[in-house]
């Protein structure tokens, strides 16, 4: 785990109006800091995003068809050891699915297309691939994305916002040394809660399985980042 914080700070003398800034600040002397915090950690848990579909000339044989490829999808994946508490199902969901001519005639029904949207979530994430694997065996073809998490995530926001805050009051003790002048109280403070950034990897229509050399680790996000600022208003004294 890497932390590292930025700045971007401020001294504001009076001639400043307090417009400049979306902070409330004093018309008496004072300092506006900006303390951010910045924390990078491995992944250690991933969400599949799964669409189970199936066309058929009638929605309630589109409908048993997906629902087959779900309950088959479970079982499979209980072999390695993921049970249903680690799996959302959505409801299913029917509609005509239609053709359209290039000549202008009306349009023409193909059958029915029935859908449902499942999550898996991964706790282990040498079995990635062998997961990934076991959800095409089932011939659902549509992987939407992989996205990448921690368990400890709470804790790690947590950890972030206090780095923040931290560095916010390191510069402004800094700052108000390097001038010759005392840090009075807070003011006022901006907080907007930052998200952890990890950009999920999207992989659309698979139509073949995850090859043998083609292991788990290629597939894992290295990094995912939880980051954080807080804006100070300091009194100068």
């Amino acid at each position: 785990m890497r932390i590292s914080p930025q700045g971007c700070l401020s001294l504001l003398p009076l001639l400043f109006s307090s417009a400049t800034f979306a902070i409330a600040v004093p018309d008496h002397p004072h300092l506006v800091t900006q303390g951010r915090s910045e924390i990078r950690v491995a992944p250690d848990m991933a969400t599949l995003s799964v669409a189970v579909t199936a066309l058929r000339p009638e929605s309630r044989l589109a409908k048993e068809e997906v629902d087959t490829k779900v309950a088959a999808l479970f079982s499979s994946l209980a072999s390695l050891g993921i049970g249903k508490q680690d799996i959302d199902s959505g409801n299913v969901i029917t509609r005509p699915d239609y053709t359209y001519s290039k000549n202008g005639e009306g349009p023409k029904l193909v059958g029915y297309q029935a859908e449902r949207q499942i999550g898996v979530r991964l706790y282990d994430l040498d079995l990635l691939s062998q997961t990934l694997n076991k959800i095409l065996e089932q011939g659902i073809q549509t992987i939407r994305q992989v996205s990448y998490d921690r368990r400890d995530a709470d804790e790690l926001r947590r950890e972030a916002r206090l780095a923040a805050v931290t560095h916010a009051r390191e510069l402004a003790e800094e700052l108000v040394q390097g001038f010759g002048r005392k840090l009075g109280d807070v003011y006022a403070i901006e907080y907007q809660p930052q998200e952890p950034t990890a950009p999920p990897r999207h992989f659309g229509m698979m139509n073949k399985m995850a090859s043998e050399e083609a292991q788990d680790a290629s597939y894992v996000q290295n990094e995912i980042q939880f980051s954080d600022r807080v804006q100070v208003v300091f009194n100068l004294d």
